[in-house]
């Protein structure tokens, strides 16, 4: 269906106004609103509508959606559902969509009627919405709702009639009936595959700070955002598919004004988080590898860890090392514990124990624990493996049993 375009009256002195001039002016506005509604949104439920169970009774409860011309389909009470519904379209699943409706009604305070036999010749129009149900085949296509004309579905959905008999419904989910041998039906849903209203931009700002959202805006060049007194500029990045800029403080002044960066970004290739990112739940990285590029320095950079348990590239003694740190010894032992599952539980094979000194001069020497074969290809370098290895009472022990085969001429 084609779309036209908007037309205003052009009202002048001692214009003489027919019912055209009013029925033009109305539908102006009708026609700004729903183009609104379908160009800068979308179309599909836009909040409640829920279907739920209430009193195990199925029940569709208020809310508002737009169909696909932009229409609002309003539905101010609850719509319940019983098995009459199901006997009626003798089946035990039933689709339901809500679709829109015009009503016309008189005014009571009129002083004359337009004409009782004619339900157009009335003095309001109402527009509602309507739940109706049908049999429940295939899953359907909320995107392609039944009745709709294939040309309508076409992007960009312009065109907005205000005629109910051009149907566009909104899906709302299936009903399903279990009937058994004795007592009355029970009832489930399934809702996980209705069609809401979504928003087209390519930039959203907030208008009180420095937060964005741009969705595959790719800017050539740095943009510039002023709030009150604060100038807040945007690296430009045309690699760049999706990015979340969070609220900053600007600098003091304006004249070393930086550019922000994403603290989140995607590209073609990469995903990128700047500053800590906090996951809940595992990570999994599936056919990819953990690299550290850049690695700590400073004091500075290792206290952004807090003491907690941690794996990180590092500058150390030796050079370059990675690193992985158990934390601060301070709220009790820790041990590093390297392992497998069996049965659904973990087995320990190599566990490494850091103990607090109690006396505060500092943490014990860790204690390696090995359970299975330990197998060694080289040295084991240490600078006194007796002292290190044995006590000093087994050390004295051994030490007159070696002099004493010396002086029996043993080897």
């Amino acid at each position: 269906m084609s779309a036209s375009p908007a037309s205003r009256v052009n009202y002048f002195d001692r214009q003489y106004l027919r019912l055209s001039e009013l029925n033009d002016e109305q539908a102006y506005h009708l026609q700004l609103h729903r183009r609104h509604n379908l160009s800068h949104h979308g179309w599909g439920i836009v909040v409640g509508l829920d279907l739920v169970l209430q009193e195990d009774r199925p029940v569709v409860l208020p809310g508002l959606a737009v169909d696909g011309y932009g229409r609002e389909l309003l539905l101010l009470e609850r719509k319940p559902f019983s098995r009459d519904d199901f006997d009626r379209l003798a089946t035990n699943r039933i689709d339901l969509w809500l679709e829109y409706r015009l009503a016309y009604s008189t005014d009571p305070l009129a002083p004359i009627d337009c004409g009782a036999s004619d339900p157009r010749r009335q003095y309001r129009a109402i527009e509602r919405a309507d739940v109706f149900s049908m049999r429940a085949g295939a899953r359907p296509d909320p995107r392609k709702p039944p009745g709709v004309d294939s040309d309508a579905l076409e992007e960009p959905l312009l065109a907005t009639p205000d005629d109910p008999a051009l149907r566009w419904p909104v899906y709302l989910g299936r009903i399903l009936m279990q009937v058994p041998a004795s007592g009355p039906p029970t009832f489930s849903i399934e809702a996980g595959d209705r069609a809401y209203a979504g928003l087209n931009a390519e930039l959203i700002d907030h208008p009180g700070n420095a937060a964005r959202i741009e969705l595959g805006r790719r800017p050539p060049r740095t943009d510039e955002k002023r709030i009150g007194e604060d100038s807040f500029h945007y690296a430009a990045d045309e690699d760049r598919d999706f990015a979340i800029f969070v609220p900053v403080q600007p600098p003091v002044d304006p004249t070393m004004a930086t550019d922000l960066q994403p603290a989140f970004s995607i590209y073609n290739a990469a995903t990128q988080v700047r500053g800590s990112a906090e996951v809940h739940g595992n990570l999994l990285l599936d056919g990819s590898s953990l690299q550290f590029n850049k690695r700590l320095d400073d004091a500075e950079d290792l206290a952004s860890i807090d003491g907690n348990p941690a794996l990180y590239r590092a500058k150390g003694a030796q050079g370059d090392e990675l690193r992985i740190d158990v934390g601060e010894l301070n709220d009790g032992d820790r041990s590093f514990v390297l392992g497998y599952t069996k049965n659904g539980e973990f087995q320990d094979a190599v566990t490494i124990r850091f103990t607090s000194d109690p006396a505060g001069g500092g943490v014990a020497n860790p204690i390696v624990t090995v359970k299975g074969d330990l197998h060694i290809d080289g040295t084991i370098q240490c600078l006194d493996i007796r002292t290190r290895t044995l006590t000093e009472d087994v050390a004295a022990q051994l030490a007159g049993m070696l002099q004493a085969a010396i002086t029996s001429g043993g080897s």
